[in-house]
């Protein structure tokens, strides 16, 4: 009896951690996200790297959460539409395939990390786009299709895609005309979409209330 009795205090004392941990986890990725999404525009690669830096902490105190290495990745891709340096942009976008994998071993096949996976290649593919776009444009919309594919509800994919094919000239088939349908696709899986926890990648929404004005 007493044996029983000590392994159900043990027992209750082990899940009590397990709790404080996951409370202590998700206040400092809540805390983490407040700060990306209020970084200050003039000092946004201060603030990114800053932003970067406070997940990949998270990320090591939490080596089996694949969030903190998402957003640690997501804060990289932006560095790496930033400033004239191609060289700069790729060491930021090598940080980003760097907890981009990391974060795959966590959470194979899933669909938010192929989204970032296209959104890394369209930056490598912006850095230099007469010279990479073979190379990237492929595992750009490879990346997209897979996260359809995983998760035809996600806006993101939808997004990303109509963002690019905006930017796109309509010789090489984007331009308005293309891209519009795609975003107002984005739109509509927008106004439905479920997040899974407070905690999930909510971006692309404000990205694409500019563009869709050339849609009217």
């Amino acid at each position: 009896m007493k044996t029983i009795l000590i392994l159900i205090i043990t027992a209750l004392a082990t899940q009590s951690t397990v709790w404080a941990q996951s409370d202590q986890y998700k206040q400092a990725m809540k805390q983490a996200i407040t700060t990306m999404q209020s970084r200050n525009e003039q000092s946004p690669i201060a603030d990114m790297l800053t932003s970067a830096n406070q997940f990949e902490r998270i990320a090591s105190a939490e080596p089996k959460e694949w969030l903190p290495r998402y957003y640690a990745g997501l804060n990289y891709v932006y560095l790496g539409f930033m400033g004239k340096d191609e060289a700069a942009k790729d060491k930021y976008l090598d940080q980003a395939d760097v907890n981009l994998k990391a974060a795959e071993s966590i959470a194979p096949d899933n669909d938010e990390l192929a989204v970032l996976k296209a959104y890394i290649a369209q930056a490598r593919m912006v850095v230099d786009p007469m010279n990479r776009w073979q190379q990237y444009g492929p595992l750009f919309q490879a990346g997209i299709e897979k996260a359809k594919s995983l998760n035809p509800n996600n806006p993101r994919p939808y997004a990303l895609e109509g963002s690019s094919l905006m930017y796109t000239p309509d010789q090489f088939g984007g331009g308005p005309t293309t891209a519009c349908p795609v975003l107002k696709q984005a739109v509509e899986k927008f106004a439905t979409f479920k997040p899974t926890s407070d905690l999930s990648p909510l971006w692309g929404q404000k990205q694409i209330e500019p563009l869709l004005a050339k849609c009217k």
